[in-house]
């Protein structure tokens, strides 16, 4: 059992093994990890993340990236690593800024921007003028989260059912809710931005859930238009024991600038 246990352990420590970085939030208890994974063997490594919380792996490694129009790779895939700025100042929250540069002859570069308070966690990208990136057609995004355990879910809009049995065809609203063994109530939601639009979760497999945007109905192919410098909506990982006051929490504070 001791040694099972210790493979569980190394194995989360495994899933994100490149140029990782760590932001506690100010009581200790959460933590998000960011660094560069690969999905499969022979697939591109990507940007993935992953949340602890009083050490238990609560939300497993889970990929992040952008899908642009006429680019290839995702922005977010077969990045390096060319800086990152922590701060653990008092206060509310501590932060993270890590940023990306593709490889190639491309140079597209992601940013992700990250904070963690003692009641949950919210990141959002960053998207940095580039030449290739001057103008940016972006037909979905990618932001997983992989729920490490099964357990409940509360769409906004549904009834309570199984992570892992949710209809992988539905396009669930936010804030989404689950009960998770072990930690109490956990909500993944967004606090959105001017013309961005809005965000579902499907699930993709097993407990992973993956972001999707809303379509518009004159160009479906195009979900959003605009141009770098450009900054994302927040997505938000709200932790807590009591399932009615989670849209309360701290971390929601302050986001919204």
């Amino acid at each position: 059992m001791y040694l099972l246990v210790l493979l569980l352990l190394f194995t989360n420590t495994l899933a994100i093994a490149q140029d990782e970085r760590r932001v506690t939030s100010p009581n200790g208890e959460l933590e998000f990890r960011i660094a560069v994974a690969q999905p499969e063997n022979g697939a591109l490594f990507r940007l993935a993340y992953q949340v602890f919380f009083r050490g238990k792996c609560l939300i497993d490694t889970s990929f992040l990236g952008l899908n642009i129009r006429f680019q290839e790779p995702l922005l977010g895939e077969n990045v390096g690593l060319t800086g990152s700025r922590a701060s653990s100042d008092p206060g509310p929250y501590h932060s993270l800024i890590v940023e990306y540069m593709q490889n190639g002859s491309l140079g597209r570069r992601i940013n992700v921007e990250v904070r963690v308070a003692d009641d949950g966690i919210a990141f959002r990208y960053r998207v940095p003028r580039s030449s290739p990136l001057e103008e940016l057609l972006l037909e979905d995004e990618t932001t997983e989260f992989a729920f490490a355990e099964d357990g409940v879910a509360y769409p906004a809009d549904g009834r309570g059912v199984e992570l892992s049995r949710i209809d992988g065809k539905a396009r669930m609203p936010l804030p989404l809710v689950a009960q998770q063994p072990g930690v109490g109530w956990v909500a993944i939601t967004e606090v959105g931005t001017g013309g961005y639009p809005r965000a579902y979760l499907a699930r993709a497999e097993g407990t992973v859930l993956i972001t999707r945007l809303g379509a518009r109905p004159s160009i479906p192919s195009v979900v959003f238009e605009g141009t770098t410098p450009l900054s994302c909506p927040w997505r938000v990982v709200i932790v807590g024991q009591d399932r009615a006051r989670l849209m309360q929490a701290e971390i929601l504070k302050g986001l919204g600038r």
